[in-house]
């Protein structure tokens, strides 16, 4: 019998710590990135799926963390934003990065523009 009561005391003190492990996990998955870090993610990206250079790295990350602040200032503005100065931001950022890429990354950046395109209408059509 005391041994049915200390196991019972156990497995209830597992199943807390479990949950309070799982609650404590899940927290932080919905908390926004701030303008450096979802930069940084899409930085990252490029190198990787481009094959940047260090240096090209570098000269990519200045201009998509530029472009992201002056998302973020259009954003913190007030009213909602103009989509078509923020399309414009997007287009001039393709542009710049395109100028420090070679033929072979240009062609591979504007295949991922183009699907990253296609996934934001089909979002918006299922909605």
């Amino acid at each position: 019998m005391k041994i049915l009561k200390n196991f019972s005391r156990v497995a209830f003190l597992l199943i807390a710590l479990f949950a309070g492990t799982s609650a404590f996990a899940q927290q932080g998955q919905g908390a926004r990135l701030t303008a450096v870090e979802r930069a940084q993610l899409q930085v990252d990206r490029y190198a990787k799926q481009l094959e940047l250079t260090p240096d090209q790295t570098e000269k990519v990350k200045a201009i998509v963390l530029t472009s992201v602040q002056e998302m973020e200032q259009m954003r913190a503005a007030g009213a909602r934003p103009d989509r078509a100065a923020m399309q414009a931001q997007t287009l001039k950022r393709a542009e710049e990065i395109k100028a420090i890429l070679n033929p072979a990354q240009q062609e591979k950046f504007t295949q991922m523009l183009s699907q990253q395109m296609e996934k934001g209408q089909n979002r918006g059509q299922r909605q």
